[in-house]
């Protein structure tokens, strides 16, 4: 973008305008990504109602565009501006500025700020699991939520574990320890778990999959400490707060990188925030080298593969698979690895490229819960379509999403396919 710098300590609101309505008079003329996501939807009927004269936008339509943005990325790829385009056209990043901005002015929400502490949700409600999944379970508890706390009464929220990913991984480790000693061998390869806190509070069982897989293939995982990968954050313009938690996960993350291992993540958001996110906001060659050594799970598989180091002995078929790809994989232009891999198992494989709508802590709000489930609504048809025996996607929340909008079908992990069909 021209004239804002999101790292900068405060933004002027004048610089912010000024190329707001810089880029919006370009996709006024281009309108590419029209019905790609209700900010568009929302931007181009403003415009439209004003005959094309972006001085009669109000400063609510501004905000109401970047309030419906929840950063899904899509229309970066769409974009035929982007940089090194002389235009260095960024939508996403400027709905982030006006987010950064209404936290300066003082216009972010106590719900919203609470919502994106996702690290201190999962450790909290996991040392009361049984109690927090109760209660998100009762009817009148989820409209207090609805009233107070502005959590819609309707939206199924994630379950806490008992027992968290990285507690798992010790317990199972230090009883697996004498054995491993006997039988030490040489591994084809070192890997970096960044599983962080969706996995960790809440999907154990994808991070279970990824250890086993990986394992099954001589990879040597670890997981060092580490915290939130910080997209949550950008919901409410915190990039400080991102840049806290990119300079300490690089911080973890370098040395072992420096000893010759990868780093994998199973959710597409923490794989894109290594990837792009960070040399963006953090462009240091610290953060730049971790970047280069970041994958996505079946990404990093698909990389075993080529080398020849992957069993492709897989006794177990998964039949015909409905894959919905999420968009933060879709933006990383990695390819249909998930797919690819989930073929080697000998599964058939339709891919649905769209949106789940649910998106973070986006699709929670209650004033955003009915417009997520109609884009939700959009994907099921065509994974109803398919009529397969699995319905997959490599983002938790994307398949809780699809979850609840296809009437309680369970939606797997394409990683929970692979160990499926290994027989693990």
């Amino acid at each position: 973008m021209k004239g804002i710098d999101l790292i900068a300590p405060t933004l002027e609101r004048s610089a912010v305008v000024q190329e707001t309505l810089r880029i919006f008079e370009v996709c006024d003329g281009c309108r590419r990504c029209f019905n790609l996501c209700p900010s568009f939807n929302t931007l181009f009927e403003r415009i439209d109602a004003g005959d094309s004269d972006l001085s009669k936008l109000a400063t609510r339509d501004f905000e109401q565009v970047a309030d419906e943005c929840y950063y899904c990325k899509l229309c970066y790829n769409h974009c035929p501006y982007t940089p090194p385009h002389q235009y260095e056209i960024d939508f996403p990043r400027l709905m982030v500025g006006w987010k950064k901005l209404q936290a300066q002015e003082g216009k972010a929400r106590w719900r919203d700020r609470l919502l994106v502490r996702t690290d201190w949700i999962g450790k909290l409600g996991t040392l009361v699991a049984p109690l927090a999944n109760w209660a998100n379970a009762q009817s009148w508890f989820r409209g207090i939520l609805h009233r107070t706390v502005g959590i819609h009464r309707d939206r199924q929220l994630v379950r806490f574990q008992e027992e968290t990913f990285p507690h798992w991984l010790q317990r199972t480790r230090e009883s697996r320890r004498d054995a491993r000693d006997e039988a030490k061998s040489v591994p084809t390869a070192r890997v970096v778990l960044f599983s962080t806190c969706l996995v960790d509070y809440h999907s154990v069982e994808v991070g279970q999959a990824t250890v086993a897989v990986l394992e099954k293939n001589g990879v040597e995982v670890v997981r060092p400490e580490q915290q939130c990968c910080g997209m949550p954050l950008f919901d409410t313009g915190d990039i400080p707060g991102i840049l806290r938690k990119a300079q300490a996960n690089v911080a973890t993350l370098k040395p072992w990188v420096d000893r010759g291992y990868d780093i994998i993540a199973p959710v597409p958001s923490c794989s894109l925030m290594l990837k792009r996110e960070y040399p963006h906001l953090l462009p240091t060659e610290d953060a730049k080298l971790v970047a280069s050594h970041t994958f996505d799970v079946c990404e990093y598989l698909m990389k075993l593969k080529k080398l020849g180091k992957l069993d492709t002995n897989f006794p177990n078929r998964p039949g015909k698979i409905a894959y919905q790809i999420p968009c933060h994989l879709r933006d990383q232009n990695i390819g249909f690895k998930s797919k690819e891999l989930m073929e080697l198992t000998g599964a058939s494989v339709e891919v649905i490229e769209r949106c789940s709508g649910h998106d973070g802590t986006w699709g929670v709000k209650v004033e955003f819960f009915d417009l997520s489930m109609k884009i939700a609504a959009k994907a099921v048809r065509e994974v109803e379509g398919v009529q397969a025996d699995l319905v997959v996607s490599d983002c938790p929340l994307s398949g809780l999403q699809l979850t609840q909008a296809g009437g309680g079908k369970p939606t797997l992990h394409p990683i929970e396919v692979v160990k499926r069909a290994y027989g693990l």
